[in-house]
């Protein structure tokens, strides 16, 4: 952590040099020399013709492997798109955590739905993408319901695609419906929540917010120092990296565990068919008998990869400005590098 801070203090005390020199690769000294993972990176930037790429590992505590390239460094500001849906259920758990809501609260409850099916969906579902409200996509969201009160206003006129917790449609809507719970619950708005209860208290950058795109799902922005601060703190099970306990350790179970179930997936992207389950924010890359996810993760469409693997300890982040289409083989091998440097091999 000290060198990765000393970088950022280089660049805020030097106003007149280039925020990070275009072309630049910077192997954290704290980092071990991993050449092939290097490699990879580098030919995946002059494959796809990429203008930077963050990689960023830890294992059992410390870090495995920390590089910058190209014209992303640690303080760089990237929407993150559906890796946003993660710290979305991390707000959304806090909430939970201090009682403010519950999983099972339901939009009867709630006020917002008096009678018929969508009266029973609850804040669970809505955060799984169970709920059975329609799938739309980012840019018809944007301009029929861009806020959390907007979404919940117009629940109304929403049509059902299936029955709630039957049917999975991976979106943004139920996720939108969610935050206004949240809002209503923390007497705030979103990002005003997200700073209370998360970013201020892990010293997340100004930069770190959600925009005013792709909704709660998927409008976070975030610099690669901001959403490695994140990793750990889910990683560590609610620490922050100097040790203070920012979120119960309970809430990450009750997080990772499939809620799909045997529910009819309709509607999800192409590269989720290789997807176990969903839990509250997240994909499961695996499941347990029990329902529990060991390795966790949750990809953006610009191509965002976090990922917890409980098995190995190993927390591993890609930031990159493209399509997740575009880099998602080359993810997958850098995943396998990782995974099997952090093995010993």
């Amino acid at each position: 952590m000290h060198s990765r801070r000393l970088i950022l203090s280089l660049i805020a005390t030097a106003p007149l040099l280039p925020l990070w020199p275009a072309g630049a690769t910077v192997v954290d000294p704290s980092s071990p020399d991993l050449p092939s993972v290097t490699g990879l990176i580098q030919a995946a930037i002059r494959r796809h013709r990429l203008d930077g790429v963050a990689a960023i590992a830890h294992h059992r505590g410390r870090v495995l492997y920390r590089g910058y390239f190209g014209d992303i460094g640690p303080g760089t500001a990237i929407p993150v798109a559906s890796a946003s849906k993660w710290v979305a259920g991390l707000v959304i758990m806090a909430l939970v955590a201090q009682g403010r809501l519950r999983l099972d609260l339901t939009l009867g409850q709630a006020g917002l739905i008096a009678t018929g099916p969508a009266a029973g969906i609850t804040l669970a579902q809505l955060m799984s993408h169970t709920s059975a409200l329609p799938a739309i996509g980012p840019v018809r969201q944007d301009r029929r319901y861009p806020t959390p009160a907007a979404a919940a206003r117009g629940l109304a006129e929403m049509d059902l695609i299936g029955q709630p917790g039957q049917v999975f449609a991976y979106a943004g809507v139920s996720m939108q419906v969610a935050a206004y719970l949240a809002e209503q619950a923390g007497g705030a708005d979103w990002n005003s929540l997200f700073r209370r209860l998360i970013a201020d208290p892990l010293g997340l950058s100004p930069a770190c917010r959600w925009g005013d795109k792709w909704g709660v799902a998927g409008g976070l922005i975030a610099t690669p120092d901001d959403y490695e601060r994140i990793l750990l703190l889910i990683a560590s099970q609610g620490l922050s990296s100097d040790g203070r306990r920012i979120l119960p350790a309970d809430i990450f179970p009750v997080m990772e565990r499939d809620r799909i179930g045997g529910a009819n997936r309709k509607e999800q992207p192409e590269a989720a068919e290789m997807m176990k389950g969903y839990g509250i924010g997240l994909w499961c890359e695996s499941l347990l008998p029990d329902g529990s996810c060991p390795i966790i993760s949750s990809p953006g469409a610009f191509g965002t990869l976090p990922r917890i693997d409980r098995t190995r300890d190993l927390a591993i982040l890609l930031m990159v400005k493209s399509r997740l289409p575009t880099v998602a083989d080359d993810w997958r091998s850098i995943v396998r590098a990782l995974t099997q440097a952090a093995e010993g091999g």
